[in-house]
């Protein structure tokens, strides 16, 4: 994702993914996202006009494949008309969690309903939308996808926000949560099985093995997981989670999430290392 290279301008993110051997790039559409190392690249599609729209495209078609990660709004159309613009695959997007005191029958009621919706207007640019897991109950998000009948519409699976699922998070002990992490990740991608259409992967660590001086605008927790560490680096059991998206015959695309101060060398890293798993699981 382009988002790994914070601070700098969409044109030369995108130089920087193609020369660090990438094939492949997801892109934020538009809109001024920021973590703590800076404000991420975006395509700028919302008022580009045409020429700079056919630059964007022509950037992005030295790529073999494209996604689409949703900006900070509402306007989800507009992500989908990207998508369908640049050739993407898949668009992914945050589904609202349940609110308080809203059952579980509501809520699937209401969001199956928009996400039909939304999944017949990216049919109708052939694009498919992934439904990415944030936080809140496990159980609500696994229902929420197996509810969701249309064939555009799917998940996209975080492998480090797992982490921030209400029955990972509420344990204590550290080493006790990750082993609770590990445990959900894995009946994660078990139990959604064809309805996962894509991954966001990075690794999450603890806070004290952590070094923030590079790093601003802190976002996280007390005690909890910090998430978009180097793939190397943290509590998920990778080799174990490749065995399990083997065994479930996953054939879509892994997307790289890091907010790593070293930038390009933690990018080569984790890509190096899943490269490796992927190849001894084939």
């Amino acid at each position: 994702m382009t988002g790994c290279f914070a601070g700098r301008e969409i044109f030369s993110a995108l130089e920087t993914v193609e020369k660090l051997g990438f094939q492949s790039v997801a892109v934020m559409p538009d809109g001024k996202p920021k973590h703590s190392l800076g404000e991420l690249p975006t395509l700028g599609f919302y008022d580009a006009d045409e020429a700079a729209r056919k630059r964007i495209k022509q950037a992005l078609s030295r790529f073999k494949h494209i996604s689409i990660h949703q900006a900070w709004d509402n306007r989800w159309r507009d992500w989908i008309d990207c998508a369908g613009y640049v050739g993407a695959e898949i668009v992914t997007i945050h589904p609202p969690l349940r609110k308080r005191g809203e059952s579980l029958d509501q809520y699937l009621e209401t969001q199956t309903r928009f996400y039909g919706e939304v999944g017949d207007y990216a049919q109708s640019k052939g694009v498919k939308i992934g439904l990415e897991n944030t936080a809140g109950s496990y159980d609500d998000y696994v229902r929420l996808i197996k509810a969701i009948k249309h064939p555009a519409v799917g998940a996209t699976v975080d492998v480090g926000h797992c982490a921030f699922f209400d029955e990972v998070k509420s344990i204590a002990d550290s080493d006790q949560r990750a082993k609770k992490l590990n445990d959900v990740l894995n009946q994660l991608v078990r139990d959604l099985g064809p309805r996962l259409f894509h991954f966001h992967l990075h690794n999450v660590r603890r806070p004290e093995r952590m070094d923030f001086s590079k790093m601003t605008n802190r976002r996280w927790e007390p005690g909890s997981f910090v998430d978009h560490r180097c793939v190397t680096e943290g509590e998920i059991d990778f080799p174990r989670l490749f065995t399990s998206i083997k065994g479930i015959g996953y054939r879509g695309l892994f997307e790289l999430e890091l907010e790593e101060p070293q930038m390009e060398a933690k990018a080569v890293r984790s890509a190096g290392y899943l490269g490796s798993l992927l190849k001894q699981n084939k």
